[in-house]
């Protein structure tokens, strides 16, 4: 969600003029809402019609404008009054911070009341009065035992102090703004509660200091091997390997069959045309009377489920020859435009222009024949019309001046030629054009809906085959509210398949490649980057099937973690493989009869959070995160993260149906959630807002950038196995507690000396023991049974804690416990 005030600023100034005149003219308060009321909210600051509803009724009356978010919660109550009727008790036109039982705003009293009683009776925090002139911004009812009347607002004075400081009004007042609270953050400081709650954090290990350790010897070439046949999935120059490498699932094999069947279908409602013999009106007729059928296809997945692909590898390997030689394939990358969204359109088409030009015509930029035989109707109109004097005296000078006729239609009308071209390639060729549209939905809904609808309307030009690829939550986005509605299509669903599977095929296609007759195993690899013997690759594709394909655990593990998103997982797998923790040459030692590694999970879990470095750091690790990290500026409850995560996976156990909206919470019922464990509402946002930007938890909306109340969550993937790691594996707790900031110097010291001693069992103790004291102190929880879920998630790390030995047992558990796994863990 994007805002600007400086824009919202502009829109003001070019107004000015015309709400000052509307100021003078306002003969009653109807006068004062049409003529700059109205205009303040919706064309200056920016506010949609929807979310803003005009005299809704309560028992008290009807107020005059009630600000909503989301769904149509109530955000800010508006009482307006006629021109000049509101007049505070100062000769400044400073802004203010003014008591409301004070002299200053005792003039507006009336309507502060009267505001006070529509926001009671909405359960509206904020509210303000105003006649167009003056803007007066309090807080109408509070939470915190302070009777309203004894709080402190905004007030502008006059327009002149609106126009003064206008990025605060737009603050107080602004859509987007609202949505965030930040109205609300001006109207606590205008009561003074600024006091910072900052704290000073000490660590075992400052992750800031991360370091990059040494590489094995052969991990270098691994880097290279991953990056050319693992975590690459689009690579213009070995196609064969996308291709060969693609997982095939039930689904996909299902979508290859149902396509060509489609584009079959289609393909038989194209019949060829000879321009050249009979009339123009024949052509004409006949042209007209062939049935035109067109398709149009949804590939639905998630993203990284592999689209792009599929559709490549269906057009070059699953589609029959004789078909895939009657289509003309046109695809444009959506993601490889970067203007203005608005414009995005316009860009399709000229993209859609030049990819056509190249499949339909036999030469690039296409001959003047072929460009009559596109007009040809045209062509002899000419001819017979308008100029035929011209034709009959010059042809020449004909040709020309109907080809630059032509030129400028193709650059100042691209959509009329990319609609010739689509019918030239059904009418003059006999083909299908088959146009994909990819990558649409890293777009805001509005932009897709116009590009889906630009897709179909190209169904009046010819019989054509769309092909969209989106995702699930998009598709159902569009399905609700969009141009899905109103067209129909064919949908294929796209699941990703595990990543045991998809390393698996490329452990395979490497087998293969290096089996091959060796000049030519070795010419391939050569053109790749690599100096190393075909034995050494041979050694290093068996390691990575050792890794990853003969242990389900590690596989299993990175596919949550990377959101099941092929890219994802693949660097994931890179990165552990390629970890000093891992070591590369204790796996090829172990294939000798070496000591297995792959089965020490401790070993693997180490490679996963640390990677190449020398400690975790989530600046350099994108798929784990510290669930116990707490902002040193503003310092939540350290295991808010986690309270969250567990409410959000609550939530998707409880579903019953596979609706995509009821998996997901509304923000603004968790902030009110754990509002009553006294956790501030900030707090709860800026927590949510590092899960969601970790990729932990998901917006309902697809495109949303920055988590507002607003918005819908729901827990995805890398959350779920993030609940994993902190509840099953100690190397999580270890690794945290190692790296996390903690605010006593006694806990850090005594962590740091367990360290150094190799006490990891004894570290974790500490650091889970200082948590949930930090916690509690932090968040307390009611014992209400609306808060059992949250309090059931502080037992689980409680139960993280080492059960307290009987004294008999005591000597008998220090003697084994140097024996244990988890204590042994390195750092």
């Amino acid at each position: 969600m994007t805002y600007s005030i400086d824009a919202a600023f502009e829109r003001f100034v070019a107004l000015e003029a015309e709400l000052r005149v509307g100021l003078k003219a306002g003969q009653n308060e109807s006068d004062t809402r049409l003529k700059v009321l109205d205009r303040m909210l919706f064309e200056v600051l920016g506010w949609k019609h929807d979310p803003v509803l005009t005299e809704p009724h309560t028992t008290s009356g009807y107020i005059d404008y009630l600000l909503t978010i989301g769904e149509r919660r109530g955000a800010m109550v508006i009482e307006a009054k006629r021109v000049s009727k509101l007049a505070p008790a100062t000769k400044s036109s400073e802004l203010m911070h003014v008591a409301l039982n004070g002299p200053v705003v005792k003039p507006l009293m009336e309507g502060i009341k009267q505001a006070m009683v529509y926001a009671l009776e909405k359960g509206v925090a904020v509210a303000a009065v105003t006649d167009g002139n003056t803007w007066f911004f309090f807080k109408a009812s509070r939470t915190d035992g302070k009777p309203p009347l004894e709080g402190k607002g905004v007030l502008f004075p006059t327009l002149d102090t609106v126009f003064a400081n206008f990025a605060k009004f737009a603050e107080l007042l602004g859509p987007v703004p609202v949505v965030e609270r930040r109205h609300l953050a001006h109207l606590n400081e205008a009561e003074g509660l600024t006091v910072s709650d900052a704290e000073q954090q000490f660590f075992v290990l400052n992750p800031s200091d991360a370091e990059m350790r040494n590489r094995d010897p052969l991990a270098s070439d691994a880097a290279l091997l991953f990056s050319q046949f693992f975590s690459r999935l689009s690579d213009e120059q070995d196609r064969e390997m996308l291709r060969d490498c693609f997982v095939e699932t039930n689904e996909s094999r299902k979508a290859d069959f149902e396509l060509e069947k489609i584009i079959q279908r289609v393909l038989n409602s194209i019949a060829p045309l000879n321009t050249g013999q009979g009339s123009a009106l024949q052509a004409e007729l006949e042209r007209t009377m062939i049935s035109r059928r067109s398709e149009t296809v949804l590939l639905i997945g998630n993203k990284g489920a592999g689209k792009s692909t599929f559709i490549d590898r269906f057009f070059e390997q699953v589609l029959p020859r004789s078909i895939r030689e009657k289509c003309v394939v046109a695809r444009v990358d959506l993601q490889d435009y970067h203007g203005d969204p608005k414009a995005i359109v316009n860009w399709v088409i000229l993209q859609l222009r030049e990819k056509l030009e190249a499949g339909v015509c036999s030469s690039n930029p296409p001959i003047y024949d072929e460009l009559q035989g596109m007009f040809f109707s045209e062509y002899q109109r000419w001819s017979v019309g308008s100029r035929k004097h011209l034709y009959e005296t010059d042809k020449i000078e004909f040709k020309n001046q109907f080809g630059l006729h032509l030129e400028e239609r193709r650059e100042k009308n691209p959509d009329e030629y990319v609609r010739r071209l689509l019918e030239w390639a059904s009418r003059g060729h006999s083909k299908l054009p088959c146009l994909i549209f990819d990558n649409t939905d890293q777009f805001p809904i509005d932009v897709q809906d116009a590009v889906y609808q630009m897709a179909h309307s190209f169904e009046g030009a010819a019989p054509v085959f769309n092909i969209v690829p989106i995702t699930d939550r998009t598709v159902w986005r569009l399905s609700k509210a969009g141009a899905l509605q109103s067209y129909s299509a064919k949908s294929f669903y796209l699941p990703v398949p595990d990543a045991k599977e998809i390393i698996s095929r490329r452990v395979d296609f490497l087998k293969i490649k290096l089996k091959a007759e060796p000049k030519a195993a070795k010419a391939y690899f050569s053109k790749k980057g690599f100096q190393v013997e075909i034995n050494d690759l041979a050694m290093l594709a068996e390691a990575v099937g050792k890794v990853f394909v003969e242990n389900d655990y590690v596989s299993g593990l990175i596919g949550r973690l990377g959101n099941f998103d092929i890219r994802r997982m693949l660097k994931l797998a890179e990165r552990i493989f390629l970890s000093p923790e891992l070591k590369i040459d204790d796996i090829i030692k172990s294939k000798f009869g070496g000591p297995s590694v792959t089965t020490d999970q401790y070993r693997t879990h180490r490679a996963l959070i640390k990677g190449e470095y020398d400690r975790f750091s989530e600046n350099e690790n994108e798929f784990i995160s510290n669930l116990f990290y707490t902002n040193p500026q503003r310092p939540e409850p350290p295991l808010l993260a986690f309270h969250i995560l567990w409410l959000l996976r609550q939530r998707l156990n409880a579903v019953r149906d596979d609706s995509v909206e009821s998996r997901h919470w509304l923000v603004v019922e968790l902030c009110q959630l754990f509002e009553g464990c006294g956790v501030a509402e900030e707090l709860v946002m800026q927590t949510i807002a590092r899960l969601y930007d970790r990729r932990l938890i998901e917006a309902l909306d697809p495109n949303v950038k920055l988590i507002s109340v607003a918005d819908k969550i729901a827990i995805k993937e890398c959350g779920l196995a993030h609940i994993e790691l902190m509840l099953i594996t100690p190397v999580y707790i270890e690794q945290m507690a190692l790296v996390t900031g903690v605010n006593e110097h006694f806990a850090r010291d005594e962590m740091r000396k367990k360290m150094q001693s190799r006490q990891m069992t004894e570290v974790r103790e500490t650091f889970i023991r200082y948590i949930l004291k930090i916690d509690a102190g932090r968040m307390n929880i009611p014992g209400n049974p609306a808060y059992s879920q949250v309090g059931k998630a502080r037992t689980q790390i409680e139960g993280l804690l080492p059960r307290r030995p009987r004294l008999k047992a005591i000597k008998a558990t220090r003697t084994g416990r140097n024996k244990s796994a988890p204590t042994g863990t390195q750092t």
